[in-house]
């Protein structure tokens, strides 16, 4: 499966979930938001969410102050 990540081509061996692909990445999830398809997805959905081929996923880092 190839899916988009951050504009980088990414080949996955099988269908992953958020939760996998992060994993897989080594990406830390505290302060992180992901947008799938311009449709930013709720970090309570992302174990279950099923990435699809051709998926455009975006990674923001939430970022606070004052």
């Amino acid at each position: 499966m190839r899916i988009m990540l951050n504009d980088t081509p990414l080949q996955l061996a099988t269908v992953s979930t958020l939760t996998q692909l992060l994993q897989q990445q080594q990406l830390r999830t505290e302060g992180l938001a992901i947008a799938v398809n311009n449709s930013v997805i709720a970090k309570r959905l992302w174990q279950e969410y099923q990435l699809q081929n051709h998926d455009q996923i975006q990674l923001f880092q939430i970022v606070t102050g004052g």
